[in-house]
């Protein structure tokens, strides 16, 4: 039973990591539309990459 919710925990957190990086994509890509070529390059993409692991805060 504890292999069963280990399992269990390790898929979830796969499931996060990946909606994850596709929630930075998202948000690289707003960011993207709006900023200059500089911003883009040093900022948003530490920004975006933030914002993406914290995603499920930012939708409420």
């Amino acid at each position: 039973m504890k292999d069963f919710f280990g399992a269990i925990i390790g898929i979830l957190i796969w499931l996060y990591a990946i909606a994850s990086q596709i929630m930075a994509l998202v948000f690289f890509i707003e960011y993207c539309k709006s900023d200059s070529f500089a911003e883009i390059l040093f900022i948003d993409t530490w920004l975006s990459e933030i914002k993406g692991l914290l995603w499920i805060f930012f939708i409420w």
